[in-house]
């Protein structure tokens, strides 16, 4: 029994020219001996969406099918056997053009489109200082920039004849094949352009574009996090032949703070204080990112670890208003070396700590702790 062409393809006898096509790239595309190797089942089926598509594309054809049958194009059908788009053959640039331009000449339509400069990327270090208020950064860095010498055009004196490119003969693309597949992508000689300059630029060579050293100031706003990136628009390398420029990427990296460590928009510090200090308790003054000191109070007991909290002494909040907070971390510091006093007061602190006419201790009758400043005992085990 004959093939039904429009049902091989899918589409409805009444099917518009783009309907078919459109089908037609579907099943190809899913059904393409490339995809599917060694399936003799996918390369038969292929061969039919090939031979009902060269009909019904050929509105001649599709006339003689529509009242004939198969048989009214049986004899009209090409014989060529190394074609695996059928007999007559299928331009395949013609069904995938789109597909393959976008994929091989960066998502344009024609060769001959202007080619967007590069992007660029910099690293720069900061300290948190810098962080904290925001600063300028100089940056030097080499780039491709528009020729002054040809205005970006190419040509000697900014005005040059052009001739046709004898690569791609003024097409702008070259043609290649891989697998089944011819294809096509922009040629290299002309840069997908279709023509040469006749007169170069002596000094870019017909390129329209130079290497050379850029020197600019970056804006670090207060609050930025480390490794937070920066587009600076514009910035980047020269575009083909005036086309636009790519940007500048800056990577911002913060260095460490031996004064603070950092969490967000949160600053920690450490605040040391004396056995006497933590034990009794006290007022201590406490140095902010601001470079300006703060109080905090220090109650009576106060362990080694212990955290303080001071509202507002942090980072500048980057997207929004006000700042984070300054986390005190305290650190109880034990004397390494003592005088003759000090080792007999604490010598004698111990005494009351663990008399000896009491093996359990004194103990406070309201709390159950020992009722000299149990505090120390941590202190002096070791």
């Amino acid at each position: 029994m004959a093939e039904d062409y429009y049902e091989t393809l899918g589409v409805a006898r009444n099917a518009s020219e783009a309907e078919i096509k459109s089908a037609f790239r579907k099943l190809a595309m899913k059904y393409h001996p490339d995809k599917n190797p060694g399936n003799k089942e996918s390369e038969e089926k292929f061969r039919k969406i090939n031979s009902a598509y060269e009909t019904l594309s050929n509105p001649e054809k599709r006339s003689l099918y529509d009242r004939f049958g198969e048989a009214g194009v049986s004899g009209a059908q090409g014989q060529s056997s190394g074609n695996p788009f059928g007999g007559a053959g299928v331009d395949v640039n013609e069904v995938f053009g789109d597909l393959f331009e976008n994929l091989f000449s960066g998502g344009g339509g024609s060769g001959r489109q202007r080619r967007r400069g590069g992007d660029l990327k910099y690293e720069v270090h900061i300290d948190l200082d810098e962080a904290f208020s925001g600063t300028q950064i100089p940056l030097e860095f080499e780039r491709a920039e528009t020729c002054s010498t040809c205005k970006g055009t190419g040509a000697k004196g900014g005005v040059s004849g052009t001739r046709k490119c004898s690569q791609c003969r003024g097409s702008g693309y070259v043609q290649f094949s891989q697998g089944f597949f011819s294809m096509r992508q922009p040629c290299p000689a002309c840069g997908g352009e279709g023509q040469v300059i006749e007169h170069p630029c002596p000094e870019c060579r017909g390129s329209g574009r130079i290497h050379k050293r850029a020197s600019l100031k970056v804006k670090i706003p207060p609050g930025i996090y480390d490794g937070a990136t920066l587009r600076i628009s514009g910035e980047g390398e020269a575009g083909s032949k005036g086309s636009s420029p790519g940007d500048l990427y800056v990577l911002v990296r913060i260095k460490s703070d031996p004064r603070f460590e950092r969490n967000e928009d949160d600053l920690t510090t450490e605040r040391v204080l004396g056995i006497a200090e933590a034990a009794l308790g006290t007022t201590a003054d406490v140095a902010t990112i601001d470079g300006e000191k703060t109080k905090i109070k220090i109650p009576a007991g106060t362990q080694n670890g212990a955290l303080f909290r001071v509202r507002e002494k942090g980072m500048p909040k980057l997207h929004g208003r006000g700042r984070g907070d300054l986390l005190v971390k305290i650190k109880i510091e034990i004397p390494r070396h003592l005088t003759p006093r000090q080792q007999e007061l604490l010598e004698e602190f111990q005494k009351t700590e663990h008399p000896q006419d009491d093996s359990s201790g004194s103990k406070d009758s309201d709390s159950g702790h020992d009722s000299n400043g149990g505090i120390f005992k941590s202190f002096f085990k070791h």
